[in-house]
């Protein structure tokens, strides 16, 4: 069959194949050992609800199987553990298709996308990782057979249309993926190919989003509630404020560690390759800023959609572009000769690296945390004892463990990516104090009104709680002076 026959011409090297995987294994084990309950996994635990509401049937429909169940339920570790090997396969052959470190036992290039600090988000969940994950490889997978246009066109559909059911925030990353093929063409000077191929790829996007939302209409499924466009009045001032938000998420980012001098290295090391290509070739301007342009686009591109809509996400997590831009740049090193060729494998290499040690901090502090909520679960559950307690309210937020405060400071990354489920915004707060079923009959309130009401029966350092009649406890996690 002819689609064995493409996979099997990327998938020679057995062992490299198998070195990328073992490695994308070691990287996930921090979470696996950490075992956090991460927002919406509270209420999958208990409730075994899906995605649909969000507009990710596929995602529920894939919950559904793996449960072998009509609820969902979590199989964790083996969702992370898949999902780790899904990413570095996924890596693995867009490596490949692009012949980045051909030849080589080890590579560092296929390990961009699992690796990217802003999939920690990602990864951590114990149900959406796994669906997040595939929806990565579906858009990958049809460039397998890009250089037959027929099957590119409809795999194409089926990828990305697949893609939107299961992570809609994966599905831009088409055109990232897409846009280093366009490079080549560029590269070769194929104009004609180059601007075939991106109508195929328009199209079969096009094709693709209206197929989704054709099957939303027809299973009256909802969409996610944040999908309501800055296109009409205020447009450039809603432009200039997401644009805003953006910018202010990647200095975070690159203010994580040292990650803003190694990603430099990175990028660098890696684009003087596009110097060796023109001076062996041929030079043209006009060829030279129509990649850079294109990588440009990239960057536009990491976070999405989320550029272009109103009261989206801007969590990290939704950065889910970053690995396929870092790929894409590192396409780049197969026209760099000499020293520079190492060069470019070590700054691959020492970018790998950050994430690994990123990885080993992320699981310390979801440990930390997880440890010192359950202690605040402990104390907290004694007030509720007391039979006459119908009613709980909360102000503020639990602040984070303060095993944590130190790695924080040096890593904000975690910020965007944990806070703490318990307290007044938190969806999750009784979920995550319930370990002993003593919420089960307690409703968690509105507790604004009820600020500097009734008696204070504890204080400390974290919170303040006040009876404010026979029923109703009002914890404040800000510690509100009512003096």
């Amino acid at each position: 069959m002819r689609r064995v026959k493409e996979l099997e011409g990327l998938l020679k090297d057995k062992k490299s194949l198998y070195l990328t995987l073992i490695l994308s294994i070691c990287y996930i084990l921090p979470l696996i050992v950490a075992n956090y309950e991460y927002l919406d996994d509270y209420g999958r635990n208990l409730h075994g609800y899906g995605w649909q509401h969000d507009g990710r049937y596929l995602a529920t429909f894939l919950g559904k199987i793996w449960s072998v169940n009509s609820s969902i339920f979590s199989i964790f570790p083996f969702s992370t553990i898949l999902s780790a090997l899904i990413l570095g396969f996924t890596g693995y052959i867009l490596s490949e298709l692009l012949e980045i470190e051909k030849g080589k036992l080890i590579r560092w290039t296929p390990l961009l996308i699992l690796t990217m600090p802003t999939f920690l988000g990602n990864l951590v969940f114990k149900f959406d990782c796994l669906p997040m994950a595939l929806s990565l490889f579906l858009i990958v997978f049809p460039f397998v057979f890009y250089n037959s246009w027929k099957v590119f066109f409809v795999i194409s559909i089926i990828g990305v249309f697949l893609s939107f059911g299961l992570y809609q925030s994966s599905a831009t990353c088409y055109f990232m993926v897409g846009s280093i093929f366009l490079i080549r063409e560029i590269l070769a000077n194929a104009w004609k190919l180059f601007f075939y191929r991106f109508f195929l790829m328009m199209v079969s996007f096009i094709i693709a989003f209206l197929c989704y939302i054709l099957i939303l209409k027809l299973g009256d499924l909802q969409m996610s509630d944040r999908t309501e466009t800055i296109f009409g009045t205020l447009f450039f001032d809603s432009l200039v404020a997401n644009k805003n938000l953006f910018t202010e998420r990647l200095v975070t980012l690159l203010y994580t560690g040292n990650y803003r001098y190694l990603i430099s290295f990175f990028i660098i090391t890696n684009l003087i390759g596009i110097v060796y290509y023109f001076n062996t070739s041929f030079k043209k301007l006009f060829i030279i800023l129509s990649v850079l342009a294109i990588l440009v686009i990239n960057v536009c591109l990491i976070s999405g959609v989320n550029i272009l809509l109103k009261n989206t996400y801007w969590d990290l997590r939704t950065f889910c572009g970053l690995g396929f831009f870092l790929l894409n740049v590192s396409f780049f090193q197969k026209y760099l000769k000499s020293k520079f060729i190492d060069l470019a494998r070590i700054s691959s290499f020492v970018i790998i690296f950050f994430s690994f040690v990123l990885m080993a901090q992320f699981g310390r502090v979801l440990k930390n945390q997880t440890e010192f909520q359950n202690n605040i679960a402990i104390e907290l559950n004694t007030f509720f004892k007391e039979k006459d307690i119908k009613k709980v309210a909360f102000i503020g937020t639990l602040r984070i463990a303060s095993r944590n405060e130190f790695i924080y400071n040096k890593f904000p990354l975690f910020t965007n990516l944990l806070s703490s489920p318990i307290g007044q915004y938190s969806a999750w707060t009784k979920e995550a104090l319930n370990y002993n079923g003593r919420l089960n009959s307690i409703e968690v309130i509105d507790g604004s009104n009820l600020l500097c009401q009734g008696l204070i029966i504890e204080e400390n350092e974290l919170y303040t709680i006040t009876q404010v009649d026979n029923e109703t406890l009002l914890i404040d996690f800000n510690k509100n002076n009512c003096n």
